[in-house]
């Protein structure tokens, strides 16, 4: 397939290698930062534009992989395109796409960093088109990149998100915390990295709700107690508190 992409950031850096190891033709990238658009589209031979009004309209898919709330502003700028146009976002419904006659979306559920390589094969990709043709098409893109594609409406995409956000971003939060308290007592953050790859494991293989371990899921008020008071700070134990009671709220013993 010829596919243009909008954008330079992580995904649409990700996507478009992937794309192009696949056997696709990447026929152009336009991206706000043109910098970044020139050092992309050089290592896909593709040719770099910075007037998204300029773009060529002979593309097979058009992929917006831009911020989220750039996409609608994105669309809006492209010119008349016959190939079908497409958003890798998560969030943003595929609706915003709508004045294309053949849309969708195309997203890939992980979370990409130019520095870090990603086995894409193993990426799950959701897959919505406003008619069964275009569908098809994403799904046939898809299915060259991923041994994991599945239709998924724009509503159970947005909870999907939602979950992701808690998953990677909330997690990812609290590893800088732990961090955090571990540099206090001039502990190295490596220490945690046999208990993070242990936890992760557990939740993929036993689910999280069978996995939870620690003082809440036991309901050991002492140990709480001594470690919420040796916190540095008012907001780390609210934070503490919150999360505990949330678990403990979770396991409690029923009542008959």
């Amino acid at each position: 397939m010829k596919i243009f992409v909008i954008g330079s950031g992580n995904v649409a850096t990700h996507l478009s290698c992937a794309m192009l190891k696949a056997g696709h033709t990447i026929v152009g990238v336009c991206g706000r930062n043109f910098g970044h658009t020139q050092e992309l589209a050089k290592a896909l031979n593709a040719k770099p534009f910075d007037n998204i009004s300029q773009i060529p309209a002979n593309a097979d898919i058009y992929l917006i992989s831009v911020s989220d709330d750039n996409i609608a502003d994105v669309a809006a700028q492209m010119p008349d395109v016959e190939g079908v146009v497409a958003h890798t976002a998560g969030s943003v419904p595929m609706s915003a796409l709508s004045r294309f006659s053949s849309h969708g979306v195309l997203y890939p559920l992980q979370s990409f960093s130019k520095s870090r390589k990603i086995d894409v094969s193993r990426v799950p990709f959701c897959i919505e088109g406003n008619n069964e043709q275009t569908a098809e098409t994403l799904t046939t893109l898809a299915r060259s990149l991923s041994n994991d594609v599945r239709p998924m409406t724009t509503a159970q995409r947005a909870q999907l998100h939602i979950a992701a956000v808690f998953a990677n971003n909330f997690v990812n939060s609290m590893y800088a915390e732990a961090e955090t308290i571990l540099k206090n007592s001039d502990i190295p953050f490596d220490i945690m990295r046999e208990l993070i790859a242990e936890t992760a494991s557990k939740a993929a293989e036993l689910g999280p709700v069978t996995a939870q371990t620690g003082p809440a899921r036991r309901g050991d008020s002492k140990v709480m107690s001594r470690q919420m008071q040796s916190l540095p700070d008012a907001e780390l134990q609210k934070l503490y508190s919150f999360v505990s009671e949330r678990i403990q709220g979770r396991y409690k013993p029923s009542r008959n």
